[in-house]
């Protein structure tokens, strides 16, 4: 597992991306926006894991002794469903894309 690759929007990003971002958000400009890329939906729970639980964890030792338990897939899932954004999978004529990944997150950037 990994966490997400954060893409600059400042920068080349796919066309497909870029247009139905657009599409999606006519009155946004691409700045607005978080747009992450993953390779599965359990690198969304796990990096939300590592970047968020375990830094404001007391007790460090016990969280890790937890994560062996943890669904990372379910975990992400519920992420992804709880934030307002949308996923776009990578999804080209005769891949390997499923439900699972991978994709593009594309959040709005906090205010």
């Amino acid at each position: 597992m990994k966490t997400g690759m954060l893409l600059d929007p400042t920068k080349e990003i796919p066309s497909r991306l870029s247009e139905q971002i657009k599409n999606n958000f006519p009155d946004r400009e691409l700045s607005d926006f978080n747009i992450r890329y993953y390779q599965c939906v359990e690198d969304v729970g796990y990096e939300y894991f590592t970047e968020t639980v375990l830094p404001i964890c007391g007790n460090h030792a016990a969280v890790q002794y937890l994560e062996p338990f943890i669904s990372f897939m379910r975990l992400g899932e519920s992420l992804i469903l709880s934030k307002e954004g949308m996923a776009i999978y990578a999804s080209e004529e005769n891949d390997t894309c499923t439900e699972c990944g991978p994709f593009w997150f594309v959040t709005a950037k906090p205010v």
